[in-house]
């Protein structure tokens, strides 16, 4: 919010953002510090024939004199109307509040740039969609990311694997377990296996494999739900009674993919199919 001079008398001449994109007591900090009535207006700090009329002295030479002077030329083109003062909107050009524009200015400023488009896969739930947009905008509570935020917990190793946690793509990419599904789901789909590191690298990998888009848009959905039953694996080693098994992990992306894939792409195909190779059904 900024004030819209009209007659100036509703305005403060130091304290309010009225001219330019900064308030005059932050910009001339050696003026603020003489001036005796720090809420004076803006049309009583103008009417008089100078502005030091209600400073404690007269500036000094250097510094204070040298804002004095950038001071008057930055105030001496104000014109002052006969409207009265009023709060207007700069987000907006119309100068009035919209939430649409509240909301732009603060997607810019928090939300990290990415260098790749949002994939969104009908195959797979919702929910695993979600799942794979956290893992590529690292925001989900993992061990480094919460040590990051300033809560102390024990340790940031790898719940998984047990080594040194550099960042949140340990986990689905660099961690032993998520290195063993990830070839094993090459093995099955018949595609080059490949060491990714981020998920930049593996959308780089995806892009460039030579099969029908089709089929490349199920194998998405695929690598999506090893990182959702990855997830889930993690969470069982840290708070479950009873230790996971990392052998039943590849098991599960093949039995949840299929259910997945099946109902969601609206096409029929078998079991006997899919486990031999997702290249023999037709979509």
């Amino acid at each position: 919010m900024q004030k819209k001079l009209g007659n100036g008398a509703d305005t403060y001449f130091w304290e309010d953002l009225w001219h330019g994109d900064m308030v005059l007591k932050q910009r001339y900090p050696r003026l603020y510090a003489l001036e005796v009535k720090k809420t004076v207006d803006v049309a009583s700090k103008l009417s008089q024939e100078n502005l030091t009329w209600s400073f404690r002295r007269a500036p000094r030479s250097g510094v204070e004199q040298d804002q004095l002077t950038d001071l008057t030329t930055y105030v001496e083109g104000v014109v002052l109307g006969v409207t009265p003062d009023r709060w207007y909107w700069t987000l907006d050009g119309s100068g009035e509040f919209s939430v649409a524009s509240a909301r732009k200015v603060i997607d810019d400023n928090r939300f990290p740039e990415v260098s790749t488009q949002t994939r969104w896969i009908k195959a797979v739930p919702i929910k695993v969609n979600i799942h794979a947009w956290k893992v590529r905008m690292d925001c989900l509570p993992t061990r480094l990311n919460i040590s990051r935020r300033g809560i102390d917990i024990p340790s940031i190793l790898c719940p998984v694997c047990g080594s040194v946690t550099k960042s949140s793509s340990h986990l689905f990419f660099d961690c032993l377990v998520a290195k063993d599904n990830f070839r094993k789901i090459c093995r099955w789909w018949e595609v080059d296996f490949m060491e990714v590191h981020t998920f930049d690298e593996w959308v780089s990998w995806i892009v460039n494999l030579r099969i029908p888009i089709k089929h490349k848009r199920l194998l998405e959905g695929v690598c999506f739900g090893l990182w959702w039953l990855i997830w889930a694996y993690r969470n069982k080693c840290v708070f479950g009674v009873v230790s996971p098994s990392k052998a039943v992990i590849f098991d599960d992306v093949v039995s949840y993919s299929f259910y997945w894939s099946r109902f969601r792409c609206n096409v029929s195909f078998s079991w006997v199919d899919w486990l031999k190779n997702p290249h023999l059904v037709t979509l």
